[in-house]
């Protein structure tokens, strides 16, 4: 009976041994599966933030680029320049809206247009989206691009309470303005020329044997060259002709603006975009060398273009 006892005994605490084992591991498994779960759900959102990043830069850039267009258009409409650009791009880059019309081009792509896509989007795999643009900024860090911050407080919660981050983002895009419209030729041209921003691929504007089809190409083709003294794109939207560290200019060509009506010449002023729309007093050179009776150039610029070497008298 005693023997049986034990038996019994042994029997129970090896029931009791395997019972809390099976216990411990289910409570592993369903803390193993939760963390795999909140580790799972938490790079799903990471993935989010990533993907959301990316998104709003492209955004910015489509949004920025359109805003520049639809103010192009206005100041040709209105021959009026802006009283501050980087105060009106905001409006149009983020409502779509230039007062109380909508242009064309800025329908369904505006930043505030994005932003509501996402918020869609972010619903459908079940997360809570929440961005508040704190302050939009546009401004220039060299000659050839229009830059754009977007400063924001971003919330994003799953909507199974799983995780959820708060932090500030300042999305930013890069606009180039290359093929863009100066509007200083806009408004001084009664929008009759339409000077694109190109570039010049042009380094040496007159050859060692004193040819000039280089310079002349130059100004065939509207190019411009990046130049300290001479405004910037943006400052261009304001019919602001002051020097810029980000400034670019262009050779005018006189040929093209006797062609048109209405639009009075100038034959006393150096060719240069914003001296020859601008009011400020120059020395100017004529009669260069194998170049048009009308190509005329203050001293400040003989060397940009190397027009110091041909011969020229002065006006």
């Amino acid at each position: 009976m005693r023997k049986q006892g034990i038996i019994y005994m042994t029997m129970v605490i090896v029931f009791l041994v395997v019972m809390v084992a099976v216990f411990y591991t289910y409570e592993l498994y369903k803390v193993g599966s939760r963390e795999d779960t909140i580790e799972t759900r938490i790079r799903t959102m990471n993935d989010f933030i990533d993907d959301l990043r990316l998104d709003a830069q492209r955004a910015a850039y489509i949004a920025g680029f359109r805003t520049m267009l639809a103010l192009e258009a206005q100041i040709i409409e209105t021959g009026s320049f802006l009283s501050d650009a980087g105060e009106e791009f905001k409006e149009p880059f983020y409502n779509g809206t230039i007062g109380n019309t909508t242009p064309d081009i800025l329908k369904g792509q505006s930043f505030s247009h994005f932003l509501q896509g996402v918020n869609q989007q972010s619903g459908n795999i079940g997360i809570s989206l929440n961005i508040t643009v704190l302050q939009i900024t546009f401004y220039q860090t060299d000659p050839w691009n229009v830059v754009v911050d977007i400063l924001s407080t971003v919330n994003i919660i799953d909507n199974k309470g799983l995780a959820e981050w708060n932090f500030n983002e300042t999305f930013t895009s890069k606009i180039p303005i290359e093929d863009l419209k100066d509007p200083i030729y806009s408004v001084n041209t009664l929008g009759r020329f339409q000077n694109f921003i190109k570039p010049t691929n042009i380094s040496d504007f007159v050859s060692d044997d004193n040819k000039t089809a280089n310079i002349s190409l130059h100004i065939e083709n509207g190019y411009y060259k990046a130049s300290d003294k001479a405004p910037s794109f943006m400052m261009r939207f304001e019919g602001n002709l002051s020097d810029s560290t980000h400034g670019i200019e262009s050779l005018v060509d006189i040929s093209f603006l006797e062609k048109q009506e209405d639009i009075v010449v100038d034959y006393t002023r150096s060719i240069v975009d914003y001296i020859y729309f601008g009011n400020q007093s120059t020395n100017n050179k004529c009669n260069f060398y194998n170049m048009p009776s009308w190509f005329k150039m203050d001293s400040g610029h003989l060397s940009d273009y190397e027009v110091d070497q041909l011969s020229y008298s002065n006006c």
